[in-house]
Protein backbone atom coordinates (compact mmCIF):
# COMPACT_ATOMS: atom_id res chain seq x y z
CA UNK A 1 0.00 0.00 0.00
CA UNK A 2 1.43 3.56 -1.16
CA UNK A 3 0.78 5.78 2.28
CA UNK A 4 1.62 9.32 2.31
CA UNK A 5 2.12 10.49 5.76
CA UNK A 6 1.90 14.69 6.52
CA UNK A 7 4.63 15.26 8.75
CA UNK A 8 7.54 13.63 9.77
CA UNK A 9 7.75 14.24 13.70
CA UNK A 10 7.83 11.54 16.05
CA UNK A 11 3.95 10.00 15.58
CA UNK A 12 4.25 9.82 11.72
CA UNK A 13 7.73 9.07 11.55
CA UNK A 14 7.16 6.08 13.42
CA UNK A 15 4.23 5.25 11.86
CA UNK A 16 6.00 5.59 8.76
CA UNK A 17 9.33 3.35 10.15
CA UNK A 18 6.37 0.60 11.24
CA UNK A 19 4.59 0.40 8.17
CA UNK A 20 7.62 0.47 6.20
CA UNK A 21 8.36 -2.98 8.25
CA UNK A 22 5.22 -4.43 7.47
CA UNK A 23 6.18 -3.90 3.17
CA UNK A 24 4.43 -0.35 2.58
CA UNK A 25 5.57 2.03 0.43
CA UNK A 26 5.80 5.69 2.54
CA UNK A 27 6.21 9.18 1.05
CA UNK A 28 6.26 11.72 4.11
CA UNK A 29 4.93 15.13 2.98
CA UNK A 30 7.08 17.85 4.51
CA UNK A 31 8.20 21.92 3.72
CA UNK A 32 12.03 20.79 3.74
CA UNK A 33 12.94 17.22 2.56
CA UNK A 34 16.43 17.19 3.34
CA UNK A 35 15.67 17.71 6.93
CA UNK A 36 14.27 14.43 7.69
CA UNK A 37 16.44 12.18 6.06
CA UNK A 38 17.02 10.59 9.38
CA UNK A 39 13.44 9.74 9.70
CA UNK A 40 13.46 8.11 6.18
CA UNK A 41 16.68 5.97 6.93
CA UNK A 42 14.67 4.99 9.70
CA UNK A 43 12.32 3.09 7.32
CA UNK A 44 14.93 0.84 5.95
CA UNK A 45 14.97 2.14 2.04
CA UNK A 46 10.99 2.01 1.79
CA UNK A 47 10.40 5.62 2.30
CA UNK A 48 10.96 8.95 0.70
CA UNK A 49 10.43 12.84 1.71
CA UNK A 50 8.64 14.95 -0.96
CA UNK A 51 6.35 18.05 -0.59
CA UNK A 52 3.06 17.63 0.96
CA UNK A 53 1.20 17.32 -2.49
CA UNK A 54 3.61 15.03 -3.81
CA UNK A 55 2.93 13.11 -1.11
CA UNK A 56 -0.45 13.02 -0.77
CA UNK A 57 -1.81 12.92 -4.65
CA UNK A 58 0.37 9.74 -5.03
CA UNK A 59 -1.23 7.88 -1.85
CA UNK A 60 -4.09 5.51 -0.97
CA UNK A 61 -4.08 6.65 2.29
CA UNK A 62 -2.73 9.44 3.95
CA UNK A 63 -1.88 9.86 7.46
CA UNK A 64 -2.07 13.88 9.19
CA UNK A 65 0.38 14.00 11.81
CA UNK A 66 0.79 17.69 12.20
CA UNK A 67 0.61 19.87 15.52
CA UNK A 68 -3.32 21.49 14.93
CA UNK A 69 -2.12 25.03 14.06
CA UNK A 70 -0.53 23.44 10.77
CA UNK A 71 -3.68 21.44 9.39
CA UNK A 72 -5.56 24.10 7.52
CA UNK A 73 -1.88 24.90 6.08
CA UNK A 74 -1.11 21.53 5.06
CA UNK A 75 -4.36 20.30 3.97
CA UNK A 76 -4.51 23.45 1.41
CA UNK A 77 -0.86 22.44 0.04
CA UNK A 78 -1.58 18.56 -0.38
CA UNK A 79 -4.83 19.71 -2.78
CA UNK A 80 -7.94 17.40 -3.24
CA UNK A 81 -8.00 14.14 -1.20
CA UNK A 82 -11.74 13.45 -2.59
CA UNK A 83 -12.06 9.61 -2.31
CA UNK A 84 -8.72 8.90 -0.45
CA UNK A 85 -8.49 7.67 3.21
CA UNK A 86 -7.27 10.42 5.05
CA UNK A 87 -5.92 9.57 8.73
CA UNK A 88 -6.44 11.91 11.33
CA UNK A 89 -3.96 11.75 14.28
CA UNK A 90 -4.19 14.90 15.56
CA UNK A 91 -5.29 16.48 18.40
CA UNK A 92 -6.53 20.27 18.78
CA UNK A 93 -5.37 21.72 21.76
CA UNK A 94 -3.17 23.96 23.49
CA UNK A 95 -0.98 24.27 26.36
CA UNK A 96 -2.17 26.09 29.62
CA UNK A 97 -0.82 24.36 32.12
CA UNK A 98 -1.95 21.11 30.89
CA UNK A 99 -3.83 20.24 27.94
CA UNK A 100 -6.55 21.96 26.73
CA UNK A 101 -9.30 21.85 23.78
CA UNK A 102 -9.81 24.28 21.00
CA UNK A 103 -12.56 22.97 19.61
CA UNK A 104 -16.23 22.69 22.01
CA UNK A 105 -18.70 22.45 19.63
CA UNK A 106 -17.56 19.94 17.48
CA UNK A 107 -14.58 17.21 16.78
CA UNK A 108 -11.31 18.17 15.52
CA UNK A 109 -12.00 15.28 12.84
CA UNK A 110 -15.02 16.52 11.82
CA UNK A 111 -13.24 19.63 11.19
CA UNK A 112 -10.93 18.02 8.92
CA UNK A 113 -13.71 16.80 7.03
CA UNK A 114 -14.92 19.84 6.71
CA UNK A 115 -11.41 21.24 5.39
CA UNK A 116 -10.76 17.85 3.03
CA UNK A 117 -14.31 17.77 1.23
CA UNK A 118 -15.09 14.26 -0.13
CA UNK A 119 -12.28 12.47 2.27
CA UNK A 120 -13.00 9.53 3.80
CA UNK A 121 -11.34 10.41 7.56
CA UNK A 122 -10.83 8.36 9.53
CA UNK A 123 -9.72 9.26 13.95
CA UNK A 124 -6.70 6.82 15.18
CA UNK A 125 -3.70 6.71 16.82
CA UNK A 126 -4.30 10.21 18.96
CA UNK A 127 -4.42 8.58 22.50
CA UNK A 128 -1.45 7.74 22.93
CA UNK A 129 2.87 8.64 23.24
CA UNK A 130 4.48 8.44 20.31
CA UNK A 131 6.76 5.83 21.51
CA UNK A 132 4.18 3.44 22.06
CA UNK A 133 4.08 3.27 17.57
CA UNK A 134 7.20 1.34 17.90
CA UNK A 135 6.19 -0.44 20.88
CA UNK A 136 2.84 -0.70 21.32
CA UNK A 137 2.48 -2.93 24.69
CA UNK A 138 2.21 -1.93 28.08
CA UNK A 139 1.30 -3.71 31.05
CA UNK A 140 1.80 -6.86 29.29
CA UNK A 141 -0.83 -6.14 26.92
CA UNK A 142 -1.28 -4.63 23.52
CA UNK A 143 -2.21 -0.99 23.19
CA UNK A 144 -5.88 -0.45 21.83
CA UNK A 145 -6.19 2.19 19.02
CA UNK A 146 -10.04 4.12 19.12
CA UNK A 147 -11.56 4.32 15.60
CA UNK A 148 -13.93 6.80 14.39
CA UNK A 149 -15.25 7.08 10.71
CA UNK A 150 -18.43 7.42 8.22
CA UNK A 151 -16.91 4.91 6.13
CA UNK A 152 -16.92 1.35 7.41
CA UNK A 153 -14.48 -0.06 4.22
CA UNK A 154 -12.06 3.31 5.69
CA UNK A 155 -12.53 2.40 9.23
CA UNK A 156 -11.55 -1.56 8.16
CA UNK A 157 -8.41 -0.35 6.07
CA UNK A 158 -7.11 1.65 9.26
CA UNK A 159 -7.86 -1.42 11.38
CA UNK A 160 -5.57 -3.73 9.10
CA UNK A 161 -3.25 -0.97 9.00
CA UNK A 162 -3.62 -0.63 13.10
CA UNK A 163 -3.78 -4.52 14.11
CA UNK A 164 -0.39 -5.08 11.55
CA UNK A 165 2.00 -3.34 13.73
CA UNK A 166 0.76 -4.52 16.51
CA UNK A 167 -2.15 -2.83 18.37
CA UNK A 168 -5.78 -3.47 19.21
CA UNK A 169 -8.38 -2.19 17.30
CA UNK A 170 -11.43 -0.61 19.27
CA UNK A 171 -14.24 0.76 16.82
CA UNK A 172 -16.11 4.08 18.63
CA UNK A 173 -18.32 4.26 16.09
CA UNK A 174 -19.00 7.51 13.80
CA UNK A 175 -17.11 10.24 12.94
CA UNK A 176 -19.13 12.45 15.84
CA UNK A 177 -17.53 10.28 18.46
CA UNK A 178 -14.27 11.46 17.53
CA UNK A 179 -14.79 14.29 19.72
CA UNK A 180 -14.69 11.27 22.70
CA UNK A 181 -11.43 9.83 21.71
CA UNK A 182 -10.47 13.38 21.10
CA UNK A 183 -11.34 13.64 25.84
CA UNK A 184 -9.42 10.83 26.10
CA UNK A 185 -6.21 12.09 24.37
CA UNK A 186 -6.33 14.85 26.81
CA UNK A 187 -6.40 13.04 29.63
CA UNK A 188 -3.78 10.71 28.36
CA UNK A 189 -1.22 13.90 28.09
CA UNK A 190 -2.90 15.13 31.77
CA UNK A 191 -2.19 12.34 33.40
CA UNK A 192 1.27 11.81 31.51
CA UNK A 193 2.59 15.14 31.94
CA UNK A 194 1.14 16.55 34.66
CA UNK A 195 -0.77 13.41 36.29
CA UNK A 196 2.87 12.26 38.02
CA UNK A 197 2.41 8.91 35.74
CA UNK A 198 4.61 9.60 33.07
CA UNK A 199 4.42 8.46 29.71
CA UNK A 200 4.39 4.43 29.81
CA UNK A 201 0.62 4.44 30.30
CA UNK A 202 -2.09 3.42 27.86
CA UNK A 203 -6.13 3.27 28.05
CA UNK A 204 -7.56 -0.14 27.88
CA UNK A 205 -11.17 -1.61 26.83
CA UNK A 206 -11.47 -4.35 29.32
CA UNK A 207 -14.03 -7.19 29.01
CA UNK A 208 -15.41 -10.35 30.37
Amino acid sequence: MKIGIIGAGNIGGNLGRRWAEQGHEIAFGVREPAKVKAVVDACGGRAKATDTRGAAQAADVVVLAVPWAAVAGVLKDAGSLAGKILVDATNALKWNDGPEPVIHDTSGAQKIAEMAPGAKVVKAFNTLGAEHILAPVVGGQPCDVFLCADDAAAKATVQQLAEEIGFRAVDVGPLRNARLTEHVALTWIYLAMKGGLGRNIAFKVLGS
